[in-house]
């Protein structure tokens, strides 16, 4: 009788199952050699993605920005903001770095800006005045921006289109979407120690930002198996990314309107649109005949029609440079200063302008020997009053100082009274800022309503009042005994005194101006 094999005497029910747990138990194993290993833990959190650097529309708006203020001139205007808050409560952005980072792209080269990072809206002008001339390169900011996000209506315009086929076998649908959402932002420029809202320094800019989405769905039957594709394509646009736009796009034309360039060249905005137009011709109409003369002049010599020293006071060769600039742009050729010249001058590209600069600072010389760099030019100091430059008063009037530089610098005026008593009257707690710019009137107090009086109160008197001027910033070099709060005694015995102390702070580069006061 034959045996039975191995196969045969087990019974197959079995087998199979002898079958299905080494499968399972293969299949485990497998399942616990792929585990990952905890130390490839901070390898499998790296991003794929490489970061890079943020590219925006206006990269090349700001650098047009920097290479004007550099061809005119504008250097150290210090600014500060308390950041641009969302006052819809829909969009959380870091719109303060934003407009810090826009501000720096625009003073990289020329330096026309510097940030000052402090709150104003908690500003105290006892501290800010302890703080000008006492602490180490502290310099209190002219100007304060301030802005919101003011306006976000989403789903301003929506649309939605869609089309299906149906057979006995297949079903076939598309789509298409598109809603748009609005959202404006507004910026405002102000004085610092004032809180005054500068008139005709706003920008008010709007950006659109739209999502959009296209989709399709495919359903059929295989046999009695339903098969079912669907299709979705959507492209999203970023609202913080829009933030930075409307951000970059309004401090451009907030700082354009402060320093007076044509920020629009640099927007690409065609020089004959009658709103930029008006703007500039409200530009030249507020100038003065001095800030027109020297504006003139510093272009003209940048376009080669005219040499010799910049000034803002007229010389009999300005006409015939005028003349041949008008002449050869298709101006009237009268040699007057107009706003046809005065925005001929001003449309020249932000390139020329650049080359321009380069011209104006330029020394030429007729030997290969190079020349000695020429001594800086200091700003001269005008003081004066209502009754002129030699004054005289009864007792119980009040003084009020004008004081002005013939360009930018740092200004500081002291008082000397009839007893001899010596005091710095500026800058002062309400004028905490030593820098002016050149051709600007500085009252001394300021306003219409007097912060503080100068009031005589001895008759038969004389008394003083003397300024210094200097492209340094000396109340930071000055002995320690000078720096006192505004408006008290200072240790010295006349402002003789105080004048040379300035000297040797700053090596001769002052210039000064006294005015002598009588009281009847």
């Amino acid at each position: 009788m034959r045996r039975p094999t191995l196969d045969e005497a087990l019974p197959r029910p079995a087998s199979r199952r002898w079958r299905v747990r080494h499968s399972c138990l293969a299949l485990a194993l497998a399942l616990i050699a792929c585990q990952p290993s905890p130390e490839m833990a901070h390898v499998a959190v790296q991003p794929r993605t490489a970061p890079v650097r943020t590219i925006t529309s206006f990269n090349e708006a700001l650098r047009c920005m920097d290479d004007m203020f550099l061809a005119q001139g504008k250097k150290d205007i210090y600014i500060t903001s308390a950041g641009i808050p969302d006052a819809t409560g829909m969009v959380a952005a870091g719109t303060k770095e934003m407009l810090i980072t826009a501000i720096s792209k625009m003073s990289a080269t020329s330096g026309a800006f510097r940030f000052v990072d402090y709150d104003p809206t908690q500003l105290d002008v006892q501290v800010l005045s302890e703080l000008v001339g006492l602490r180490e390169n502290f310099v209190a900011p002219n100007y304060y921006i301030r802005g919101a996000i003011t306006q976000l209506d989403s789903n301003v315009l929506s649309s939605l289109e869609s089309a299906g086929v149906s057979t006995p076998y297949v079903d076939l649908a598309v789509s298409r979407d598109q809603v748009v959402s609005v959202m404006s932002l507004d910026l405002n420029v102000g004085k610092l120690v004032t809180r005054q809202i500068i008139p005709g320094m706003s920008a008010s800019n709007s950006i659109a930002v739209v999502r959009s989405g296209k989709g399709g769905d495919v359903g059929g039957v295989i046999g009695k198996a339903g098969l079912s594709i669907s299709v979705s394509l959507d492209r999203s646009e970023g609202f913080h990314q829009a933030v930075r736009n409307l951000v970059e796009l309004s401090t451009i034309e907030a700082v354009g309107k402060l320093t007076r360039v044509p920020y629009w060249q640099c927007l690409q905005i065609d020089q004959t649109n009658p709103t930029y137009r008006t703007e500039a011709r409200e530009w030249f109409d507020t100038m003065s005949s001095a800030e027109r003369v020297r504006f003139v002049r510093t272009n003209l010599a940048g376009a080669g029609y005219a040499q010799g020293a910049l000034s803002d006071q007229p010389d009999p060769e300005l006409p015939n440079a005028i003349a041949r600039y008008q002449a050869d742009h298709d101006l009237v050729p009268n040699g007057r200063i107009d706003f046809d010249l005065y925005y001929g001058l001003l449309a020249a590209t932000s390139h020329d302008k650049k080359v321009a600069a380069v011209a104006v600072n330029a020394t030429p010389s007729a030997s290969t020997v190079p020349a000695a760099s020429p001594p800086p030019v200091l700003p001269r100091v005008e003081i004066r009053t209502s009754q002129g430059a030699h004054p005289s008063f009864r007792v119980n009037d009040s003084l009020v100082v004008e004081a002005r530089t013939s360009q930018d610098g740092f200004l500081y005026c002291y008082y000397q009274d009839s007893g001899g008593a010596v005091a710095r009257i500026f800058p002062n707690r309400f004028q905490p800022n030593a820098y002016v710019h050149g051709g600007s009137l500085v009252e001394i107090p300021p306003g219409s309503e007097k912060p503080f009086n100068i009031r005589f109160d001895k008759g038969h008197a004389r008394e003083a009042v003397a300024c210094v001027a200097s492209p340094l910033e000396l109340g930071l070099k000055l002995p320690e005994p000078f720096k006192v709060q505004d408006l008290e005694p200072l240790p010295v015995s006349s402002l003789k005194d105080v004048v040379e102390s300035f000297r040797r702070a700053g090596s001769g580069q002052i210039s000064e101006g006294w005015l002598p006061i009588e009281v009847m």
